[in-house]
């Protein structure tokens, strides 16, 4: 069978992930799916395998679900996207790696299976893809040299925020949260989004009544105690989208003192809320946040809470900052990154 029939498109898309992960790449996948089914010209079959999975896309999307192994028959598909940070499965179509980053190399599990699975789906990606698509210049100067993957191979295309993401008022906050001044950190799990800079500059900070550091996340025991320890007031939320967005946009300051990031979707999603951002002076959060937010070393913690308490007693600074966050994505196509992808995809293609 020749899967493409005169203008249109058939693309293959590994979706075991997308059936779990609706943040982060999850949503970016999401909105690269509308921009195809706008075009209309895109024949869209999701590829899972685990039971679960197609039961759950089949419920959320209206496309086909096939097994994975039917795309490495012969002109099955004419192009294969993988949105998850590595290719999981061979194709025989011209295939499209989304590879966030090489943190799996150049920052690598300490367990060797753990390594071993992280690693081999991207090894697969820099071997085998047509192309390999990121989201920085940072992001692709670190594919090329622990990946060794030519540059022209890499295609760099920025994130444009959800439309989900944009200031407004009158949210309901948690409970235990809604009356507070709080500075919001979102995501603690891994050790490189440096949630101890946050903690640590907070606790030198906070010193007024009603002030405290709101986890949007989990900390481990660890980190947990960490906290107590430093005497902060700390409160974890497991946030749905919608609680996270009201969060950012009732912030004080939203911190990001992460010490690699491939992008920095966070800071992204803050500043489309119209939050105040510190972010790291490190890896790709300068060009993400392109002059938006502050930007401190992610191992200065003095200096950290020094920017936190100065925006928490001057209003006309943290205004200045809050102004500066919206109006970088105030007339930004929220649609781009989507468009930008399914036409690389049509490239491939042909």
């Amino acid at each position: 069978m020749i899967a493409q029939t005169g203008s249109s498109l058939r693309l293959g898309l590994d979706a075991g992930s997308l059936a779990v992960d609706r943040r982060g790449m999850g949503r970016l996948a999401r909105g690269v799916l509308r921009a195809a089914a706008e075009r209309g010209d895109i024949e869209i079959v999701l590829l899972a395998d685990r039971r679960e999975h197609r039961e759950a896309l089949a419920l959320e999307f209206p496309y086909p679900i096939a097994a994975t192994k039917s795309a490495a028959r012969r002109d099955r598909y004419d192009v294969v996207w993988f949105p998850f940070n590595g290719a999981r499965f061979s194709t025989s179509a011209p295939s499209l790696v989304s590879l966030h980053d090489a943190f799996a190399f150049s920052l690598p599990h300490r367990e060797p299976i753990a390594r071993a699975r992280e690693q081999g789906p991207i090894r697969r990606a820099a071997r085998d893809a047509t192309r390999v698509l990121t989201h920085s210049t940072w992001a692709r100067d670190e594919i090329e040299h622990h990946l060794h993957v030519e540059r022209d191979r890499i295609a760099t295309i920025a994130p444009s925020p959800d439309p989900f993401w944009f200031p407004a008022g009158g949210d309901a906050l948690p409970a235990g949260i809604a009356g507070s001044r709080f500075a919001l950190f979102v995501g603690p799990s891994e050790a490189r989004k440096n949630v101890r800079v946050a903690i640590d500059g907070c606790a030198r900070a906070m010193r007024e009544p009603g002030e405290m550091l709101v986890i949007a996340g989990t900390l481990s025991p660890q980190d947990r105690a960490y906290a107590r320890a430093r005497g902060v007031r700390a409160g974890e939320i497991e946030a749905s989208d919608t609680v996270l967005r009201a969060l950012y946009r009732n912030a004080e300051i939203v911190l990001v003192p992460s010490l690699a990031e491939g992008f920095g979707l966070v800071a992204m999603e803050a500043m489309a809320c119209g939050a105040a951002v510190l972010a790291a002076d490190a890896t790709a959060l300068p060009e993400s946040t392109d002059g938006a937010a502050a930007l401190i070393d992610p191992r200065d913690v003095g200096t950290w809470a020094g920017a936190i308490r100065t925006l928490l007693d001057d209003p006309s600074r943290l205004a200045a900052l809050r102004d500066r966050a919206t109006t970088r994505f105030a007339f930004a196509d929220r649609t781009s990154y989507g468009r930008a992808v399914t036409s690389l995809l049509r490239e491939l293609a042909r």
